[in-house]
């Protein structure tokens, strides 16, 4: 009889051990879940900030100046780095003539 309360005892740790486990398990892939749900948020999110950017540089380009002092700033330098994109990129096309 005294085995029978020793294995019960066991038996009653090792599944209590396994719910354990089991609950763990579940609340890690749950903050997993979460985590990826956060990490999603946040790229549509910087998607959106560049959305508005664009939107704000366009109506920069279309009306040659916007209202707000460091968005105009911002909007400049955009031109500028433009403007040098396409002198870098005229570069190229010449270097690449050349070579031909």
């Amino acid at each position: 009889m005294m085995n029978s309360n020793i294995w019960d005892n066991i038996g009653r740790t090792v599944t209590g051990a396994a719910d354990t486990v089991s609950r763990k398990a579940t609340e890690v892939a749950g903050v997993a879940k979460l985590k990826n749900q956060i990490y999603s948020l946040e790229r549509d999110m910087k998607r959106d900030y560049e959305a508005i950017g664009k939107i704000v540089y366009e109506r920069f380009a279309a009306a040659g100046s916007i209202d707000d002092v460091p968005l105009q700033q911002l909007c400049e330098e955009i031109a500028r780095k433009e403007i040098l994109i396409d002198e870098y990129q005229g570069e190229i096309d010449e270097k690449k003539s050349a070579l031909s």
